[in-house]
């Protein structure tokens, strides 16, 4: 099983003749031209043709955010990147960019542009929602936000770098559940960055005002569903509000249902603590 160019099969003694043979009975599958697969083709196979019929190629966009386990759904098309002087024509399932690479990486043994790079090529084809979500979830988990932004400085002039810096300034990483993100985006879009799982005292807060003393928490469909618990909860809770806190509680339901009223209410709350405690 693997993936050959027409030379490879030759020189492992395949003839001419062979090839067309076993092309036409199914055998092998003609990926690109001069470049075939043994038995049916993977994500994967896709991807080692595009990089042997383009040797100057690198996987970009979805396809290298996929290899650097930045997405969740393997992509329909294959991404690849190749010098402005390539013109190259392939299959519906192939897409080619072209532009200059300074950088490089490999990532699962595949040429791949850089993790931060495939962060920004993928801002031009996710839509917004889309791709809060997985700004947020990169920058939780595998990418550095300076990182990021200093290849947003190198790679000035490229498409998708105004969304990116958008998304560098209004990101909420770090969010443990996605009503949690949700809550985190709508309050920072309207100007109010509250901190996310942030430490306080011995405890931490899914978000959280200092200068208005507010701990938000969102509650999700398990919560108090054993009595330690419950209270455990009590306690943490008595212990933040003897302490000048004000803690604001939402079901996950409440919030994926009714997000504009969570995030006025929380908006109204902080300022209003905020003037109150000044």
């Amino acid at each position: 099983m693997g993936v050959y160019t027409r030379q490879q099969l030759l020189d492992d003694g395949v003839s001419e003749g062979a090839i067309v043979y076993r092309t036409g009975v199914g055998t092998l599958t003609r990926l690109l031209p001069s470049i075939y697969c043994t038995g049916e083709p993977t994500f994967r196979d896709r991807c080692v043709a595009a990089t042997l019929w383009q040797p100057h190629a690198v996987l970009s966009h979805r396809t290298a955010a996929w290899w650097w386990n930045l997405l969740d759904h393997e992509p329909e098309q294959v991404e690849i990147t190749v010098p402005r002087s390539s013109r190259p024509r392939g299959p519906k399932w192939l897409r080619a960019y072209r532009r200059s690479l300074d950088e490089s990486s490999f990532a699962h043994g595949l040429p791949v542009v850089t993790i931060e790079q495939s962060v920004i090529d993928v801002a031009v084809s996710l839509t917004r929602p889309a791709l809060e979500k997985f700004f947020d979830s990169a920058l939780s988990r595998a990418v550095s936000w300076r990182a990021v932004a200093i290849q947003c400085e190198k790679s000035a002039g490229m498409a998708g770098i105004t969304e990116v810096r958008r998304q560098l300034r209004l990101g909420c990483p770090r969010t443990l559940s996605e009503p949690e993100r949700l809550v985190a985006r709508a309050l920072t879009f309207a100007g109010y960055f509250l901190e996310i799982n942030a430490e306080v005292g011995p405890y931490y807060a899914d978000l959280l005002d200092r200068r208005a003393r507010v701990i938000v928490e969102i509650d999700g469909r398990e919560f108090h569903s054993a009595p330690e618990v419950f209270t455990n909860d009590r306690v943490r809770q008595n212990g933040l509000t003897l302490d000048g806190w004000l803690v604001l509680r939402y079901s996950a339901a409440m919030v994926m249902t009714d997000l504009d009223y969570v995030s006025r209410q929380i908006i109204e709350t902080v300022r209003r603590r905020r003037k109150a405690l000044t």
